[in-house]
């Protein structure tokens, strides 16, 4: 682009050029980025006094095939650089020039990163300054009276139509439907909203949102960003929010600005079971499933200002039952940790920070040990942030049969044993088998003296037991000696000393037969005696921990038996 040649002209005197008309595609756009930057500095001027110094100068780089295909704003250089198509594309540049005017005016904790206006779930600190820098770029355009000013829009650099690449209304968007901080769009919504008004140059003139009672000046909104910013950390839309009300400022409009940010799912205030964060004050949760919202924000001044929350929920539980507590629809940064406490409210029985590596949410499934009050509590993950929002749910009061043998926890003395549970029958191991309460108790159902845990081989039959006499050929072992219909005894068996030590819970046993040492002696119910020629007897000591039998019966390969009470 070109204009005629003026020559000989003397440097006092102004020489009209005419107009030009510069097309899209010959460099126009370099005049238009120049154009929004002067609107940009313009805007800024009234925020800060005035126009920014040589030392805070600010450069764009544009070129109509530089081969750059995203803009951005590139801090260590002090420079926008802008894609190849994005020459016309007013509220790009302003939204890159919103980044200088937070790195130079105020101060960020963005982690940078890849963002898009449909990520419902960026990092807080990210969404944020990318939603400030959006609210920014378009507060340019209706400080200067400008139409659509709540539109933001992108294009492929070319006039056609189809050229649109996207476009997002701030006033009150429905293509990008996120909940929550995480949202850049949700944030950009929430500030365009408490600086617009109906007088707004935007695509409904004169009209305002019914949740926005709010039409401030820019200046309110600046000043939290340029005097509360500095030392700050993990800067998010929680730091805004909090800085706002906090003094020297006080900004106030508290129940304004809720009703603005619920809009989206912001939600920055006490739920209504506060306070509920003490086992004194804990809250009453069904528990049948019913889904329960809460937000980590404890204000009891109700001034605004947030702190950290956590919440208390009464579990009335039942022994043995099955209880399902878990955390879902978690907005902002309501990244939750979810235990279960014992009735002192304080000693953790069961803990679940992050329901997956890529789930924050959190779920329990416990087992009563006991029937009593426990407790649920929620508190807040540490992270960057520590407001959000959440739903709880509890599900209980449901028996389990964890190992199949048709007794669930109810009546299950250990349900990870399929032998063991009501009716079972007792052993001599030292186990209670049967749930009654009592180890290794052997019934003695036949009330003839000996239980199964003392030898008695058929405790239904008081005929049968090992003190009984052998009737030939009747098919039944009546002495329970292991032999059935066995022939007359012809060894006389004799036991010497049967005690039960109770220190050890040992069993020791002497006896002698007429026949020894030809026979083999066998205390019933237990084992093999041992021959010790040293002493001429036969003996047979016990593991330790062996219940007392009440009395023993040694029986003979010969033939011969005996019985003795235990001492």
């Amino acid at each position: 682009v070109a204009t005629n040649t003026v020559t000989g002209h003397a440097s006092s005197v102004d020489i009209n050029f005419g107009t030009a008309t510069i097309g899209m595609g010959q460099g126009g756009e370099a005049f238009n980025i120049y154009d929004q930057m002067l609107r940009g500095v313009d805007y800024l001027a009234t925020l800060i006094g005035g126009r920014p110094g040589s030392d805070k100068a600010l450069a764009t780089v544009w070129g109509i095939n530089n081969g750059i295909g995203g803009s951005a704003y590139s801090i260590g250089g002090v420079a926008i650089l802008m894609r190849d198509t994005a020459g016309y594309d007013d509220t790009v540049v302003l939204h890159e020039m919103g980044h200088y005017v937070v790195w130079e005016y105020s101060n960020t904790s963005s982690p940078g990163g890849a963002h898009t206006f449909s990520n419902c779930d960026l990092d807080i600190r990210l969404a944020f300054e990318e939603g400030w820098v959006t609210y920014w770029g378009n507060s340019v355009l209706r400080y200067h009276g400008l139409p659509r000013s709540n539109v933001y829009m992108r294009s492929n650099g070319g006039a056609a139509p189809g050229s649109l690449v996207r476009w997002v209304d701030l006033e009150d968007d429905q293509q990008y439907l996120c909940s929550g901080s995480t949202s850049e769009v949700n944030v950009f919504s929430v500030l365009w909203d408490m600086a617009d008004g109906p007088s707004t140059p935007d695509t409904t003139p004169g009209v305002d949102d019914p949740q926005d009672l709010l039409d401030l000046p820019d200046e309110e909104l600046w000043e939290v960003m340029a005097t509360q910013m500095a030392g700050k950390s993990n800067i998010s839309f929680e730091t805004f929010w909090d800085e706002w009300f906090n003094p020297p400022l006080l900004n106030g409009f508290r129940t304004e600005l809720i009703d603005i940010a619920d809009h989206v799912l912001i939600e920055f205030h006490e739920d209504t079971l506060e306070a509920n964060d003490t086992p004194a004050t804990a809250s009453f949760v069904p528990l049948d499933g019913s889904l329960i919202h809460n937000t980590f924000f404890s204000d009891p001044e109700l001034d605004g200002e947030g702190a950290a929350d956590s919440d208390l929920f009464l579990l009335q539980a039942s022994s043995g039952l099955q209880y399902v507590a878990e955390t879902t629809n978690l907005l902002s940064d309501g990244n939750t940790v979810l235990q279960i406490l014992d009735s002192d409210g304080v000693t953790p029985l069961a803990t679940n920070n992050d329901r997956s590596a890529s789930d924050p949410s959190s779920l329990v499934d416990w087992v009563a040990p006991r029937t009593d009050t426990f407790y649920v509590r929620v508190t807040h993950a540490t992270d960057v942030g520590r407001y959000g929002s959440y739903d709880l749910k509890i599900s209980g009061q449901v028996p389990v049969d964890n190992d199949g043998d048709g007794y669930d926890t109810t009546t299950d003395c250990n349900d990870a044993d399929i032998n063991i549970h009501p009716g079972a029958t007792e052993t001599c191991d030292g186990v209670d088998q049967d749930c009654d309460g009592v180890v290794d108790n052997g019934f003695d159902l036949d009330g003839d003296g000996f239980t199964t845990c003392g030898g008695d081989c058929d405790d239904t039959n008081p005929a049968v037991n090992p003190g009984a006499t052998e009737i030939p050929a009747n098919d039944i072992d009546d002495n329970c000696d292991g032999t059935i219909d066995e022939v007359p005894q012809v060894d006389t068996v004799t036991i010497i000393k049967a005690t039960w030590k109770r220190g050890p819970r040992k069993l020791v046993v002497e006896a002698n037969s007429d026949q020894e040492p030809g026979v083999t002696l066998t205390v019933v119910g237990f084992s093999v005696m041992i021959w010790n020629p040293d002493t001429g007897k036969y003996t047979y000591t016990s593991p330790n921990k062996t219940p007392n039998p009440g009395s023993v019966t040694v029986t003979s390969s010969g033939g011969g038996s005996d019985t003795l009470p235990v001492q």
